[in-house]
């Protein structure tokens, strides 16, 4: 049997169509000013920044799939810094744990870390700013517009399949040596930095006395550089491409660095550059440079060759072709 359906109910619920579908489509937003979080916590939809948040130990903030975070801009004599500007902290807006982060997003629903602005522009908020924080995951996400994206004291932080953009630097780490007193003073930072995309920063990964395991990236046209390894560092930096930045590698005091099977190549001043204060040499051994003309390789690494008193990067045997690589 059919039902007869008046003409006049059609229409109202035609009518009525669009409108149940915006409001299953349109995402929760949140703002937060400056505040603690005191439990594990849970954020999706838009979250709306507008003052430090400060996550505390052995409390985990978990972020959903296609989340977007957005900072407003404020600066440093706002009341919604919850500490003081110097280091470790940022006079922008920023995230700061003590605990632990879980942002982990798909291909298809990414974490967004942004500004909130109309005309938004690098450091437009601080960072996700790790303070002696273990066991921190960031997978398929975006940062956009942050000082630096991700900064870490004596922190471990997992990052992969992300994209870093219009950051003053993309990922910044470090031991903690500033802060005396603090519970994680001298500790060092460990990053896995595996999968990513950094950008059109003005830095893609700056590290000072730290372990970084720093594979299967793209870092292309940074402002100033692609990474900066400083004093003591471990772990690999290895099938990366390097590429059309100011300067590739930027070498400070730097020892202990693993520097193989990358592509370096096309950077705009130097593939390879040893600061003022590079006493120590380098092994570049088995890196690809862009050509296999020993003479042009050389002209492209400003080292030891350059100016006596810096140490000599060694990168012979160099590879006779492009290393190729896929991210895992």
């Amino acid at each position: 049997m059919h039902q007869n359906i008046k003409p006049a109910s059609i229409n109202i619920i035609l009518l009525l169509l669009p409108l149940l579908f915006i409001s299953c489509q349109r995402p929760q937003t949140l703002e937060l000013g400056k505040q603690h979080i005191t439990s594990d916590t849970t954020w999706r939809g838009v979250i709306i920044i507008s003052g430090d948040i400060y996550v505390e130990p052995n409390v985990t903030l978990t972020i959903a799939p296609g989340t977007i975070v957005k900072f407003k801009r404020i600066d440093e004599t706002s009341d919604q810094n919850l500490f003081g500007i110097d280091s470790p902290y940022y006079p922008q807006a920023e995230i700061i744990f003590r605990g632990s982060l879980i942002a982990k997003g798909t291909e298809n629903k990414k974490i967004v870390f942004t500004s909130a602005e109309i005309d938004a522009r690098p450091a437009d908020w601080g960072a996700l700013n790790f303070l002696g924080s273990r066991n921190n995951i960031i997978d398929h996400a975006k940062m956009l517009f942050a000082y630096n994206g991700v900064h870490a004291h004596g922190s471990s932080v997992t990052i992969t399949n992300s994209e870093f953009a219009k950051c003053g630097v993309g990922i910044s780490f470090k031991s903690e040596e500033e802060t005396p007193g603090v519970p994680w003073f001298g500790e060092r930072s460990n990053l896995t930095i595996t999968g990513n995309l950094l950008h059109r920063n003005k830095g893609g990964i700056g590290y000072r006395n730290s372990t970084g395991n720093i594979s299967y990236n793209l870092i292309e046209k940074n402002k100033f550089f692609g990474i900066w390894p400083k004093e003591n560092v471990d772990g690999k930096v290895n099938l990366n491409t390097i590429t059309e930045n100011k300067k590739g590698v930027m070498l400070y005091q730097t020892k202990g660095l693993v520097l193989t099977n990358n592509n370096i190549y096309d950077n705009l001043d130097y593939n390879i550059a040893a600061a003022t204060a590079q006493d120590f040499p380098v092994n570049a051994k088995g890196n690809w440079f862009g050509t296999i003309n020993k003479d042009k390789i050389d002209e492209m690494i400003f080292d030891q060759k350059d100016d006596a008193d810096l140490g000599l990067v060694t990168y012979e045997p160099y590879q006779q072709s492009p290393v190729r690589w896929e991210k895992p």
